[in-house]
């Protein structure tokens, strides 16, 4: 006989083993969840980390680039003397009667705008003699005011320093657009005669600096590259006027001021985070090609008269830059102090992560091409 047993009903899982469960399955989720937020807080240093070092090079190529370039005036002779009877900007036959008077110690810093009752283009012939000026950001401010330059621009920080640089563009205009240059529009622009020719008083070498549009630029700027004549169709290069300022405003960003076609400089923020930037000067005093002694503007011994006869001396230049990140990170403190020319910069103890850049940029054209 077989006998039958009647299944036994199915159990599911205790009150105790759902706790075990849930509890084991919580410090799984806490456990993934944070090493979730921790890859996400490292990825995120990283990245700012990143974008830091990126700002400071971008920074640093970008001055490099145009200090290396400053006091370039194309087929110029340098140093250019504004008033050279013979060759310079300002003189008497291209003037077209403006009295060439007046002239300051030093040209205003916001130079072409007019705004300080010269005529522009004296300002701006004027500075072709003073390529290169730096100070500090005090200086700056007080030279930047409405009725000198513009009051739609951000102050500069008083303690951290500027540099103006005057020069002419590097790419050739062309009135038929075919150079891939900026256009005329209705700007200064610096051509040199490549011409000898005595029947017509030239010299070869006189600068012509016009404010030119697209339309009349042909008719103005006449200089030939080399030959005289009609027959030579070759027309010496035509360049625009760069007056650019860079320096370090109230909110740690890097601007640069450039001279607009509206004769207002224009702001453009460059790089955010920019807390120092200095310059310490490399000044040939004995033209030989070699520099004589280094100068910050830092320094007390050098006096506003001896900057003023140095700038045509320099040579080359050291900049330092100190740029933080753009968020602070919690639980972070800087307690490290930097070397900059002139002084020793400590940071306020903060959140922030720093980096200090450093560059020598050798300047050949301000000292005249000495090497």
């Amino acid at each position: 006989m077989r006998s039958s047993h009647a299944p036994h009903p199915s159990q599911g899982f205790s009150l105790i083993e759902l706790m075990i469960a849930l509890a084991l399955g919580l410090v799984i989720v806490l456990g993934v969840t944070d090493l979730f937020v921790d890859s996400s807080r490292t990825q995120g240093d990283v990245s700012r980390t990143s974008r830091q070092l990126e700002n400071s090079l971008f920074a640093l190529d970008l001055l490099a680039s145009e200090l290396a370039l400053v006091g370039y005036w194309g087929e110029a002779d340098y140093p250019v003397v504004a008033d050279d009877p013979n060759f310079g900007p300002l003189r008497v036959s291209e003037m077209a009667g403006v009295a060439v008077t007046g002239y300051p110690a030093v040209p205003p810093l916001c130079v072409g705008s007019g705004k300080e009752g010269r005529d522009p283009k004296i300002e701006l012939g004027w500075a072709m003699e003073y390529p290169l000026v730096s100070g500090l950001g005090i200086d700056l401010e007080e030279a930047m005011s409405p009725a000198a330059c513009d009051n739609a621009i951000s102050s500069p920080k008083a303690t951290e320093e500027f540099v103006a640089i005057r020069r002419a563009s590097t790419c050739a205009t062309d009135s038929s657009g075919g150079t891939g240059c900026v256009p005329f529009g209705d700007f200064f622009h610096i051509q040199t005669n490549g011409c000898y020719d005595p029947n017509a008083s030239l010299s070869g070498g006189e600068i012509k600096l016009h404010r030119v549009t697209d339309g009349d630029a042909d008719a103005v700027l006449t200089y030939r590259n080399f030959g005289c004549g009609s027959q030579f169709s070759d027309r010496a290069p035509v360049y625009r006027y760069v007056s650019r300022i860079y320096y370090v405003n109230h909110r740690d960003e890097l601007v640069r001021l450039e001279l607009a076609e509206s004769n207002a400089y224009e702001e453009t923020v460059l790089v955010e985070g920019v807390e120092a930037l200095r310059f310490e000067w490399f000044i040939d005093r004995s033209s030989d090609g070699d520099y004589d002694v280094s100068r910050s503007v830092a320094d007390e011994d050098w006096s506003e008269e001896a900057r003023t006869n140095d700038w045509p001396n320099v040579v080359g230049v050291n900049m330092s830059m100190i740029v933080r990140s753009s968020i602070p990170e919690p639980g972070y403190r800087d307690t490290n102090s930097y070397q900059l020319p002139g002084q020793t910069w400590v940071n306020y103890n903060d959140e922030y992560p720093r980096l200090l850049r450093s560059r020598t940029v050798e300047l050949i054209n301000v000292a005249g091409r000495r090497r």
